[in-house]
């Protein structure tokens, strides 16, 4: 891709949010596929065939594993019977194969009642009429919607209103319609590791498949519909390590193995935000559209806490090993905290919050492949020292009983971190020769990059090109600059820009840091947070922002209302990417639901540059056992939000430990005093510190956490093994504007 002009400024501009329907079906989607019945029905296609010949499009290579992730979480998660899902390659899905497949496998079996899965992964397409609006609603796009199966051939082309007419012919109500294809109707070319799925626009509809005069709008009726975008937004898919998938398809398959009684839809959102915003900003918006109309979604179920995955099977020959499927966890979790991370077994189902683990087993991960590892069983209970390690075997009754392990969840107890994080730095298609020269010395010589590489070539956390010719930046894979430079900052050799992009690769190498200690699905910890703007005028209640709270924190208080946020607050549909306007008044809420004093701060950065520190306490003991806290409090100044149009990453740090390093180098923030004696946080009021370099507070952080590792399994020397029990790192984003 070229970063021109246009590229450059569009990170900065403020960028309208999607749109969708609210309804129960965000939570009782999980609920109604974890029913009972077994007359759950898929049907899974994965599309995107092509070789980029004569104007075809790339052949795909991501949609044959999103079909694998979910026909993985549907069977192993939700009691799919494999005979119940079906599917089609890419190189069969035309769509005379799919008409056949559909009639056979739905709607000559499907009864009323039966949940219904279909999902697409390929090349969506859009061609509008010039009177359409910029940003149209799903009605009115629909007609204008389509679907590439095969290649460019016109009888390989689905309309979507095509797909959902066939939909609403089945005798259930219970549909959803899952989309991880792109409808924009530019093709663009991405760096680094990201490949469109937006096919541009499409061919004209043949007449035998749909009118040639379709009407203004269209309904979904009866179809509960998610997409990996609105209509007019492009989609993408990402190699991570040797596989490809659909950033999408990955956040709902991890929101669906950790499914609890929770919303699936909040869950869908937290998990695209943090795959999405960081590489694309809102240039990818997913959409939830559900009719809201149907009894049945209410049904109520027995389901499990989550997990990050399930046993398959034992190792043939080795009663102490299982085979598993870990998918709800980060990508860079997965590639480089899995390996000597350990894990405990679980019943896939029990009766109420109430986990008997009597029986449960601490597994250490061995070796991974995709998305499949190899667990070796560590203790009896995760309190229990490797060297009393009891065979699962003799603990189940012998060897007849051990294949009661198989189907059991997995929640992660462990985390194996590195002791030592570097950035890999793509450089883009568009550098000549000497400019990669010049760039790999350049970036050699900064301590925070580890590997530089050739965009596409491997994992990357950033890209380096041009924004025209002889201007250069650091950018996103999906062409967002990371940190805007001026025109002389950016202007010159090769190695004197990289030079004044060193305090953004420090910025991005904390960001990894963080990322990779993000653990807000699995952390033990039981705490909350609320994030709420405060508001004047008419509307005097305060505006509720963003919410969590612990999900395995033993029986976590809930809301006698559900309705309400507590406080006066109510309860929002949860926003892909909340807003906040500059100049308004922010304020936490935070809760201890546990008996230990919580220590803790938040560490904030944007896209533009800023990193910052909210200091809630001087000496960060944040929270008391039992402990509900305000901040700032009515009669202190009101957290203020000031700066550009940007997009805010807060993470909310709690620890069981103290915090003395960390305490230490946001002292050292204060003054920019680096001596051994540095200024102490005591002489300060709590706010929000402004932080010149935030990398030396983030590795201090680290060494904090890290110095109270446990001894449960063995690691490598160049590792860390920390307790989910002793650490929060959880994520939050919300668009300045």
């Amino acid at each position: 891709m070229t970063f021109d002009r246009r590229t450059f400024l569009r990170s900065g501009m403020a960028l309208g949010l999607g749109s969708w329907v609210w309804g129960w079906s965000g939570r009782n989607m999980g609920q109604s596929l974890a029913s009972n019945t077994n007359q759950k029905w898929a049907l899974l296609l994965a599309a995107g065939q092509g070789n980029g010949v004569n104007g075809d499009r790339q052949g795909l290579t991501g949609c044959t594993t999103d079909r694998q992730l979910l026909g993985e979480v549907l069977t192993g998660r939700y009691g799919f019977d494999q005979a119940k899902v079906a599917g089609l390659d890419p190189q069969v899905t035309t769509l005379s194969a799919l008409e056949t497949l559909f009639n056979e496998h739905l709607r000559q079996q499907v009864q009323k009642g039966d949940p219904v899965v279909v999902a697409f992964s390929g090349y969506g397409s859009y061609n509008p009429p010039a009177a359409m609006t910029p940003n149209p609603t799903w009605e009115q796009a629909l007609p204008h919607l389509g679907l590439f199966l095969a290649g460019e051939n016109e009888d390989n082309f689905l309309p979507l209103t095509t797909l959902i007419d066939w939909l609403q012919s089945l005798k259930t109500k219970q549909v959803y319609l899952v989309l991880d294809c792109g409808f924009s109707t530019e093709i663009e070319e991405f760096e680094g590791n990201l490949r469109e799925r937006s096919g541009g626009r499409g061919a004209p509809i043949p007449p035998e498949v749909n009118p040639s005069n379709p009407p203004a709008k269209a309904s979904l009726g009866n179809v509960t519909l998610i997409s990996a975008t609105s209509p007019g937004q492009t989609a993408v898919e990402v190699q991570l390590g040797k596989q490809s998938a659909g950033l999408f398809t990955l956040a709902l398959t991890q929101s669906l193995w950790e499914n609890s009684s929770t919303s699936v839809m909040a869950s869908l959102w937290d998990h695209s935000r943090n795959l999405l915003v960081p590489r694309l900003g809102t240039e990818q918006i997913p959409q939830w559209r559900s009719p809201n109309n149907s009894p049945d979604f209410l049904a109520p179920t027995t389901l499990a806490m989550g997990g990050e995955g399930v046993v398959t099977g034992l190792v043939s020959g080795n009663s102490n090993s299982l085979q598993s499927q870990i998918v709800a966890l980060a990508p860079l979790v997965q590639k480089r905290a899995l390996v000597h991370s350990c894990y405990l077994t679980v019943p896939a189902m029990e009766t109420g919050n109430d986990l008997n683990l009597a029986d449960s087993f601490l597994w250490q991960v061995q070796s991974v492949k995709g998305q499949n590892a190899t667990l070796t069983a560590i203790a009896k209970t995760p309190s229990t020292k490797a060297e009393s390690a009891t065979s699962p075997t003799e603990a189940n009754g012998g060897e007849s009983k051990k294949e009661m392990l198989v189907g059991s969840g997995l929640r992660e107890m462990y985390r194996a971190i590195p002791k030592n994080l570097a950035l890999t730095v793509a450089l883009a298609h568009d550098l000549e020769r000497i400019e990669r020269v010049d760039a790999t010395s350049a970036f050699g010589a900064i301590a925070a990059v580890g590997t530089v590489i050739n965009a596409g070539e491997g994992d990357a956390d950033c890209v380096f090109g041009r924004l025209e010719a002889h201007r250069y930046s650091l950018f996103t894979e999906g062409g967002n600059p990371l940190q805007p430079l001026t025109k002389s900052e950016s202007s010159g050799a090769v190695k004197t820009v990289i030079g004044a992009l060193d305090p953004c690769l420090n910025r991005l190498l904390a960001l990894k840091w963080l990322t990779l200690l993000a653990n807000g699905n699995s952390t033990q910890l039981g705490a909350g947070i609320k994030l709420v703007q405060q508001t004047s005028g008419d509307n005097p209640l305060p505006r509720l922002i963003y919410q969590w709270r612990s999900t395995r924190y033993p029986h976590a208080p809930q809301d006698s209302n559900p309705g309400n946020g507590g406080n006066g607050i109510p309860n929002a549909p949860p926003s892909f990417l909340p807003t906040v306007a500059t100049n308004q008044a922010l304020q936490c809420e935070l809760e201890n639901f546990g008996n230990e004093t919580l220590y803790g701060c938040l560490i904030g950065v944007n896209n533009r540059g800023l990193s910052v520190a909210a200091i809630l306490r001087p000496d960060l003991k944040l929270l008391q056992g039992k402990e509900h806290l305000i901040w700032p409090s009515p009669e202190d100044p009101l957290w203020i939000i000031g700066g550009d149009k940007a997009i805010a990453h807060w993470f909310l740090i709690l620890s069981r430990f103290p915090l003395a390093g960390t305490a230490t180098a946001l002292g050292q923030q204060i003054t920019g005093n680096n001596s051994t004696d540095p200024p102490s946080l005591e002489n300060h009021p709590p706010r929000v510190l402004p932080l010149k370099n935030l990398l030396p507070v983030v590795l201090a952080l680290v060494q904090d956490l890290t110095a109270h590792g446990v001894t449960v399994a063995p690691i490598p020397d160049d590792m860390f093994l920390l307790s989910t029990a002793d650490w929060l790192s959880l994520p939050i984003m919300y668009q300045v504007i």
